[in-house]
């Protein structure tokens, strides 16, 4: 994981703009690629970098590392640029990267322009990346000197720098002293703030896949369960029990979450096969992890509503509209799973 405060020391040193459209099934469209960097000053340099520490050290963003399974060239390109860093390489591989990332971009998936920027984090040094949407009907400024063009350098107010932009898919690979990378990737266009968020297709392009952290071992232990639960146990008392247990071991002020003890004190022994043959499909190792709420903070949260007779109604805080309160009556938009007598 790449940490703030090595973000914090992030400087930019080359950028250049691709534009990719969409490929269109029997078109003859292709990206339209820049010959040499985007020249970039001082303020616009700062500016820039201050945005992808915005973007890259929010919630947003996850570790992520390369999976040879993917079968993209991103890994190689990067780690290939990374081991030489001169500027001929640096335009040469940026238009590889567009060729790849248009080749992908089929569809739904919008247009837009990539940007690749060459950064260092003290002497390390990384490569950035950024897929940028743009206003339809937006005309891009070139710029041709000694026959090369570049992208005129007003992009960066126009689609990077400014407030209101509709920020954007982003990455940056990071090159250890012993050539190990750690790797950020990020997808703030979406909404939700988990990282199931981050585009299956932008991982698919860069060749990586979600290196987890707890946050993300939380969520996904969270959602497994409870989508093991609605699928596969029909007993509404099972279902209320172990909804009940998962919520209570998530909420406890214990640091750790281990999955194997929950599976035996918690799941019935009638289901404890099949539970943990759903939880192998989905991917889950049976190893205690550290508890991070991030992503399910809201999803844990419970609203009560008490009358004056005594009568208590608890929903999902994320759900209030199964609750309808009037003056004289609350109603609930639910089915009745159990009843319990205390």
């Amino acid at each position: 994981m790449i940490i703030n405060e090595e973000l914090a020391v992030l400087k930019v040193r080359r950028i250049i703009f691709h534009e990719v459209p969409r490929n269109v099934r029997g078109s003859s469209g292709a990206p339209t690629l820049a010959d040499a960097e985007t020249p970039i000053d001082k303020r616009r340099a700062d500016m820039l970098r201050m945005r992808l520490i915005q973007v890259l050290g929010s919630k947003a963003a996850y570790p992520v590392v390369f999976d040879d399974g993917i079968g993209s060239t991103v890994p190689k390109e990067v780690a290939d640029y990374t081991a030489s860093t001169t500027s001929k390489h640096f335009v040469e591989m940026s238009q590889r990267l567009a060729q790849n990332l248009f080749a992908q971009q089929s569809g739904s998936i919008s247009s837009g322009l990539l940007c690749v920027i060459d950064v260092v984090i003290g002497s390390l040094p990384g490569l950035a990346m950024m897929k940028l949407e743009r206003e339809q009907g937006m005309e891009l400024q070139w710029h041709v000197a000694d026959g090369k063009r570049s992208v005129e350098m007003s992009v960066l107010d126009n689609l990077v720098l400014t407030d209101g932009t509709r920020l954007f898919k982003s990455v940056l690979f990071l090159r250890g002293s012993n050539g190990i990378f750690r790797s950020m990737a990020c997808d703030s266009q979406r909404h939700g703030g988990t990282s199931t968020d981050v585009a299956q297709f932008w991982l698919r392009f860069l060749g990586c896949k979600f290196k987890e952290d707890p946050r993300v071992t939380t969520q996904r232990w969270f959602d497994t369960t409870v989508n093991f639960v609605n699928e596969l146990v029909t007993d509404p008392i099972a279902k209320n029990d172990i909804y009940e247990s998962l919520f209570a071991e998530l909420k406890s002020n214990k640091s750790m979450f281990a999955p194997k003890k929950f599976v035996e004190e918690f799941i019935p022994k009638n289901h404890r096969v099949e539970y943990l043959e759903f939880a192998k499909e989905n991917g889950l190792s049976l190893n205690s992890f550290h508890k991070d709420l991030t992503d399910i903070t809201n999803k844990l949260r419970r609203r009560s509503f008490h009358t004056s007779k005594g009568v208590t109604v608890t929903a999902p805080a994320d759900q209030e509209q199964l609750v309808d309160i009037k003056r004289d009556e609350i109603v609930v938009h639910d089915r009745l799973k159990s009843i319990a007598n205390r």
